[in-house]
C-alpha cells in the first residue's frame, strides 16, 4: 500500500509504520509544518507514496489576465452541473476571505435565482465579521447559509456536495511569504533568503545546510524558473503541501469512509486549470506588495461585487485553522496521522505536551 497523506505530526514523529523516516525528510516536514507528499516525485521520502495531482510538465504560451475568472466560471459550472445531474444541494465553506468568496461568488454566477436553494454556505461570525458587506448583500436575504461551530466536518451531512477555497494558497504563494513581503525580502534571490529562514527556525548550520542540500534537487525539478524567494515558496508550497490540503478535510471529519467525503468535495481551485494558470501566470500570481497579493483572484471578486475597498485593500487572513477541529473539545488531546491509497486513516492520539518529541 503507498501513502496518499500524514499530517503534520506524524511527519515530525520521525516514524512511519513502525518504520523510521529520513532525517532530512524529517527536517523539512518540521520546517513546513506539514506531511510533505512531493508531487514532484523528487525527494527520498524513506516510504512509497501516490500522488493525486501529478505536477503537468507541459507549459503552454502565458495566458492572458482574464483565464483566471474564465477558469473560475467553468469549474463552478462544472460543480452545478454535477449537483444537477445527481440532485444534491452544494455545501460551500465560507470563511469570509478571498479563496471561499471566489468560490461562492462563481457558483452565484452559475447559478439561476431560482436555483440559489442548492447553494448552502457553512459560515459563521468570524465569516461574517471579515467580510461583512458580502454576507448582508449576496447571503443574508438570498441564501440558505446554516451558521455552524467548529468542527466544520460536522456539518459536512451525508449527501451534499462540499466546496471549498482549498489550494487557493496553493497557487498564489505561502503564508510564509507574508512576513517576507513585509520588510522585502521576497524580491532577493531565493539561494540568500532561505538559509536565513531555516537559520531562524532551527538554529542550526548544519541542519540548515542539511535541509538546503536536501531540497536543491526537488527546486531544480520545477517546470518554471525559480529566481526569488517568492517564486521558491510558491512551488514548495505548490508541489509539497498541495496533497496533504487536498486530504486534511476527509481525514478530519473522522468519518468511517473517508473516501465518500473525498468524492462529495470540490476543493475549488485543485482544478488542473488552475494549476495551469498558476505555472504560466507569472505576473498575475507574484506581487508588489501585501495588498496586491492574490489580485487575480480580488478582482474576479470586484467584478461581481463592485467593492473597490476590498480590491484595494484586503489581505490574506488565516481561517480553517479557525474551524478544523473544536479546540475546547479537543483539549490536550493530539493526533499522529496517516493514510494509504485504501482511504483508511490510522490514527494514532498522544498529549500536546509530546508534541515535538520524537518517537525512539
Amino acid at each position: 500500500m503507498r501513502v496518499i497523506f500524514l499530517n503534520s505530526h506524524r511527519g515530525k514523529s520521525g516514524v512511519l509504520n513502525g518504520k523510521r523516516l529520513p532525517e532530512d525528510y524529517i527536517l523539512a516536514c518540521k520546517f513546513f509544518d506539514c506531511g510533505i507528499i512531493d508531487r514532484s516525485e523528487t525527494l527520498d521520502q524513506g516510504f512509497a507514496y501516490s500522488v493525486l495531482d501529478p505536477i503537468s510538465g507541459d507549459i503552454g504560451p502565458p495566458p492572458d489576465s482574464h483565464d483566471f475568472g474564465e477558469v473560475c466560471d467553468a469549474v463552478a459550472q462544472g460543480i452545478v452541473a454535477r449537483a444537477r445531474r445527481e440532485d444534491r444541494a452544494i455545501r460551500v465553506l465560507w470563511s469570509g476571505g478571498i479563496d471561499s468568496t471566489v468560490a461562492l461568488i462563481a457558483l452565484l454566477r452559475a447559478l439561476p435565482q431560482e436555483e440559489y436553494y442548492r447553494l448552502v454556505p457553512l459560515l459563521n461570525m468570524i465569516s461574517i465579521d471579515e467580510y461583512p458587506l458580502f454576507f448582508r448583500q449576496h447571503i443574508l436575504h438570498q441564501l440558505p447559509f446554516r451558521h455552524t461551530r467548529s468542527p466544520i466536518t460536522g456539518h459536512f451531512g451525508k449527501q451534499d456536495l462540499l466546496v471549498t477555497g482549498e489550494h487557493g494558497d496553493q497557487l498564489f504563494g505561502s503564508d510564509k511569504l507574508l512576513p517576507l513581503i513585509r520588510n522585502g525580502l521576497c524580491y532577493e534571490p531565493w539561494e540568500k533568503v532561505l538559509p536565513l529562514h531555516l537559520f531562524e527556525k532551527f538554529s542550526s548550520r548544519k541542519k540548515t545546510d542539511r535541509l538546503m542540500a536536501y531540497l536543491a534537487p526537488q527546486i531544480a525539478s520545477a517546470p518554471v524558473a525559480i529566481q526569488s524567494t517568492f517564486d521558491l515558496f510558491w512551488w514548495l508550497n505548490f508541489s509539497i503541501k498541495w496533497q496533504q490540503v487536498t486530504l486534511r478535510l476527509p481525514v478530519f471529519s473522522f468519518e468511517e469512509d473517508t473516501r465518500s467525503v473525498y468524492d462529495r468535495m470540490h476543493h475549488f481551485f485543485r482544478d488542473e486549470r488552475f494549476q495551469q494558470w498558476s505555472i504560466n501566470n507569472h505576473p498575475n500570481r507574484a506581487c508588489d506588495g501585501l495588498m496586491s497579493y492574490k489580485q487575480a483572484a480580488k478582482d474576479y471578486i470586484f467584478q461581481f461585487t463592485g467593492d473597490e475597498d476590498y480590491q484595494r485593500t484586503k489581505t490574506k487572513e488565516p481561517s480553517l485553522k479557525n474551524v478544523i477541529l473544536n479546540r475546547k473539545e479537543q483539549g490536550n488531546v493530539r493526533y499522529r496521522i496517516s493514510m494509504g491509497d485504501d482511504f483508511s486513516p490510522s490514527v494514532e492520539t498522544f498529549h500536546r505536551d509530546f508534541k515535538n518529541q520524537r518517537i525512539v
